[in-house]
Formats: structure tokens, C-alpha cells, sequence
């Protein structure tokens, strides 16, 4: 069965109940009761399908605008829009009173409260007034939707401990916000982010261990929780314990951190060992894709494509789109291997698109791109200066660029037409990455170990399969070459999935890459229809080590809360 997400929150979830029981011609003064919410499987369907609305979704980030990616927060992109809210983070222009910092709070926070609430409520849930055989058909699915709410939990934390670190953890108490710290649930505040990772692994370890949610391979779906998205979280709740920047209590290459290394190997070969040489598509994210373990789905939109189609299609909003930065563009080597700077690599600054990874095109829109608008009107992309989609037109690219990856470029938007969506929370390619960076920093690039395949091997299923790249050769590069060619590599293969701000966080690099300027390629037409391609700064970032960490929301540290340093 698929599943698309289109309940965005408990008030539609009310509404409809509301609307059920005026159907069914109840009294409108007597409301909703408790019994009639959690003992009606219909019901409490519909309470699930909104917890799993609540998953992350990176087509509109919280604190951000429908469409305005959280990419254009790190090196990958720019928005088009100066005044995006986005654009407070490349500024250092945030605090602990800006959307950004309390929105993703209060989401998760709100989130865990319905999760606790389900939970609680349902404990005593017994179907009694159904006939036999239809109440035991509810009481499974109660036992698997409570086994979906548990991973939910267990997902929500890891959102709010990747960006905040510690946070306070309510167990299972039914609580609303952090106001009231004088309870005994809340009387030590924050916990370490240790503590605080560990019970996100107890909690996936419960559900791994009993075997309660099916894995990907046993026919569950995609767009609900399973177990292979269990064990995707542990291995991405490991991979921060084994960071310095989140793990006080390790350093760079000591023994603490390769227990930790080890785990990940263990976990990321396990998920994916049955799918390394048989890869999905690369960018298809319309829910149809083998390539996504848990994607964010949703039915029917076109958000994405108003803010971020070329400006010179029609039916496009205005408001200022992703714009793919030159960072990046740069980082796609040449399809022979090559890095563009290579003397040796055949890159031709006046052709500068030719000839380069193929995900480079299946990611960005580049000057003279085609775009078959609407499947029926086939056209080349002009971002050059006086160009249908150009540097100079209002909210026009302000690098050169337009996203490609997510866009449905089918959609007639002046007839409002739409598609389904998905966004990928968990991915294969992200699996076999991490299993490669665990294999070079426990053995290195070409040594088994306790590894089934070396990570040259594992890298080279990105590099090959999706990039079109030659193979890298064994003992070709030394763990140190393999650990920045990984990084290239998460760079490329996850370029606007929400990954790169993470990672360079958790890499301990984050304070000089995001403090970097981005640039543009300024692209002027000559008279005999040939380009000038040359590459400018287009602006200076901020960033330093506090934003490693969001702030904690001032209200709660009003509350009692410690603050996270430098905030």
C-alpha cells in the first residue's frame, strides 16, 4: 500500500473526527470523548498517519518557507531571496529567539507530547464492542501502529539532539512543553548528549531485537516506519557518538571512537549488504524509488517547483528559488576522474559543463541546459546576463544556477498541476557511505578486516553507479586520500537532501567550511551566441564554533534550561 502523507497536523485530525461525529449525528456540544477516540480503530488510523506527518521534511524545513532548502545553509547553495530566512544562518544573523531555533524545538518537542499521549491512552485499549475476528485484526494493528509511534519517539529525539545536542528527556510522560521544571521528570534539566543517544539506541534496539516492525524486504512500506529504518537510525545515532564535536568522551582516532566505528560497520553492512551492487536510480524522488528506506511522502504538490523552477518558466513564484553555488559545481569531477584543477582532467573552462559527473546534471540546472517544460515545450536554460532565466532578472539565480534535483519539470504550473513527493529521510547510498567511512577509519582502503567488502570497493559503488566515474583502483590512496574522498563524495551524492550541514558538523570542520565565501559563475553572451564563463565571489559567510549547536529557545532557558555555549 502506498503511503502519502496529506494530514499535517492533530487539528485536521480533530476536524475530521468532528466531522464523524456529526455523521453519525451525535450531540455537537458533547465533543470527541476519550473513549470514542482511542477504543475506534478508524480513529486512531488517522492519530498515526499524523504522527508520521510530524518525520522530517526537508521540502519545508521548520522556521523556513515552503521550498526554501536548508542546502542554501551550507556551501551547497544560495537562495535567490536576500531576505530568506535562510539567509539569517549564512549571516550569523540567529539566535535563541529566531524561528529557526525555537520552530524545530517545539515540532519535536510537540511531536514526542502526541507520541506519550498515544501511547499512554492506548495502553488500555481493548476493542471489546467488535466482533471477535475484526477486534483481533485492530488489536495487530494497534500492536504495530504503538511499535511505529516508538520509532517515531525515537526519530524525533535524533532531530533535536543533532541540533541542539543534550535535551531533556520526558520518558514517557505525557507533558506538553518544558515550562513545568519542578517536575520530577524534568528535575535534572538537560541530559548529556550521551544519555541522551543511548536511549535512542535502547529504543531502536527493542524494536530490532523483537522484531516488531517489518524489514524493507518483507514488504513494508516505505512511507511508514520498519525496522530497516530502525536500524538506519541507530547507525546515524552511533555515527554522532563517534564525533568530537557531539562526544566529549572521544578524539579524533583513539580507541573510544573506533568502538564506536565499529558499531556503525556492524549496522551499516547489515542494512546494507543485500543492496550495495544493486543500486536504484539515481534522484528519483517521487516515492517510487528501491533507493529509500524512509522517505517523507506526500500527494498532489507543487510547492517545490513554484519557488524553484527557472524564473523564466511560467506559473513560477517569484520569491526567490535554491541556486545550486559554484562550491559545489566545482566539486563534480570530470567523467575520466579527474578533478576539474587537474591539468590533465580535459576541462574546458569555455565548455565548463561538459563531460563532468553525471549527477551533475541530474542535480543542477546549468546554462544551456534543456528543460522540457510542462512535456511539451523544449527549451534551453538562458541564466546568462539578459537571459530568459537570467542573472539579472528579479529573484533570477544569483549563481548561475537553478536546483534540478526534486524538480517534476512535467508540471504545467499555470494549471496548478502536481505530483507526489518524497523526501528521503534514510537512504541505501547513505548506508554504504557510512559503511565506507567506518571500513578506512577502522582498517584503511584496501583491508578487509572485520568489513565484508574494503571501502574502496563500498566508494566505488556511488562513484561508479550514479557518477558514471571509472573505478577507483585498490591501494590507490592512503586512509587519509580516502577519508576526503568520501567526504567529496557524501558532498556530491547528498547535495540538498539535508545532509552536508550535518556532516561537517559532526567531521569537525564545520567552523571553516561554512565560514567560506560562495561563488557565482558570471555568464555574459557574446555577439556570435558563444559564452564568457568566469567564476566570482558572490558572498561571505559566517560561521563559528557555537553554531555547531542551535540554541536552545529562550523561553525554556527562562525555564531553567542551560543554554548551549556561546548562545
Amino acid at each position: 500500500m502506498k503511503h502519502y502523507i496529506k494530514i499535517s497536523s492533530i487539528l485536521s485530525v480533530l476536524i475530521l473526527l468532528f466531522a464523524a461525529c456529526q455523521e453519525l449525528d451525535m450531540e455537537q456540544d458533547t465533543g470527541i470523548t476519550d473513549d470514542l477516540m482511542w477504543n475506534n480503530p478508524t480513529y486512531i488510523d488517522r492519530y498515526i498517519v499524523d504522527l508520521i506527518s510530524e518525520m522530517p521534511n526537508g521540502f519545508a524545513p521548520e522556521g523556513f518557507s515552503e521550498g526554501e532548502l536548508f542546502g542554501s545553509a551550507t556551501d551547497e547553495g544560495e537562495n535567490a531571496n536576500p531576505s530568506a530566512s535562510v539567509q539569517s544562518i549564512n549571516s550569523g544573523n540567529w539566535n535563541s529567539v529566531s524561528p529557526i531555533a525555537s520552530d524545530n524545538w517545539n515540532k519535536y518537542y510537540s511531536a514526542i507530547y502526541k507520541v506519550n499521549l498515544f501511547l499512554e491512552e492506548t495502553q488500555s485499549t481493548t476493542y471489546e464492542t467488535f466482533e471477535p475476528g475484526n477486534r483481533q485484526v485492530f488489536l495487530n494493528n494497534l500492536a504495530s501502529y504503538q511499535n511505529e509511534a516508538r520509532f517515531l519517539r525515537a526519530l524525533f529525539y535524533y532531530e533535536l539532539v543533532k541540533r541542539y545536542g543534550g535535551v531533556v528527556l520526558v520518558g514517557d510522560n505525557v507533558v506538553q512543553d518544558m515550562s513545568d521544571l519542578s517536575n520530577s521528570a524534568f528535575s535534572e534539566g538537560r541530559a548529556s548528549f550521551e544519555a541522551c543517544a543511548n536511549y535512542i539506541i535502547d529504543e531502536c534496539d527493542y524494536l530490532i531485537d523483537n522484531e516488531l516492525l517489518p524489514l524493507l524486504d518483507e514488504g513494508a512500506d516505505q512511507g511508514r516506519p520498519n525496522g530497516t529504518a530502525v536500524k538506519a537510525l541507530k547507525c546515524k545515532t552511533y555515527l554522532l557518538l563517534a564525533s568530537p564535536t557531539y562526544n566529549s568522551s572521544v578524539t579524533e582516532g583513539s580507541a573510544a571512537q573506533n568502538v564506536y566505528w565499529k558499531e556503525i560497520l556492524d549496522i551499516a553492512q547489515d542494512i546494507a549488504f543485500d543492496r550495495v551492487f544493486t543500486f536504484g536510480s539515481y534522484d528519483q524522488f517521487d516515492g517510487s524509488s528501491p533507493e529509500i528506506i524512509l522517505g517523507y511522502r506526500q500527494a498532489d504538490i507543487n510547492y517545490i517547483e513554484q519557488v524553484n523552477f527557472p524564473v523564466g518558466s511560467e506559473g513560477v513564484i517569484t520569491t526567490g528559488s535554491t541556486n545550486p553555488t559554484q562550491n559545489l559545481v566545482d566539486a563534480y569531477r570530470m567523467l575520466n576522474g579527474k578533478k576539474i584543477d587537474d591539468p590533465d582532467s580535459g576541462y574546458d573552462p569555455a565548455n565548463p559543463y561538459v563531460n563532468r559527473d553525471e549527477r551533475l546534471l541530474h542535480t543542477v540546472i546549468v546554462n544551456g541546459s534543456n528543460w522540457d517544460e510542462r512535456n511539451t515545450e523544449s527549451r534551453i536554460i538562458e541564466t546568462f546576463k539578459g537571459g530568459r532565466d537570467g542573472m539579472d532578472r528579479a529573484y533570477g539565480t544569483k549563481t548561475g544556477y537553478y536546483l534540478r534535483k526534486f524538480m517534476d519539470p512535467t508540471l504545467d504550473l499555470r494549471q496548478g498541476q502536481a505530483s507526489n513527493r518524497e523526501w528521503p529521510i534514510f537512504r541505501f547510498a547513505d548506508m554504504v557511505l557510512i559503511w565506507a567511512e567506518a571500513a578506512n577509519e577502522l582498517y584503511g582502503p584496501s583491508t578487509l578486516g572485520e568489513s565484508y567488502l574494503t571501502a574502496t570497493t563500498l566508494l566505488n559503488q556511488t562513484v561508479e553507479r550514479h557518477g558514471g566515474l571509472p573505478e577507483i583502483m585498490l591501494n590507490s590512496m592512503s586512509k587519509e586520500e580516502m577519508r576526503e574522498r568520501i567526504r567529496e563524495e557524501r558532498f556530491i551524492e547528498f547535495a540538498f537532501e539535508d545532509q552536508r550541514a550535518w556532516d561537517v558538523r559532526r567531521w569537525g570542520i564545520a567552523a571553516d567550511v561554512l565560514s567560506q565565501p560562495v561563488y557565482k559563475m558570471d555568464i555574459t553572451q557574446n555577439a556570435n551566441g558563444s559564452y564568457n564563463y568566469q567564476k566570482m565571489e558572490l558572498e561571505e559567510r559566517y560561521f563559528e564554533q557555537r553554531m555547531n549547536f542551535y540554541p536552545i529557545p529562550q523561553r525554556d532557558v527562562n525555564n531553567g534550561l542551560t543554554q548551549n555555549m556561546g548562545w
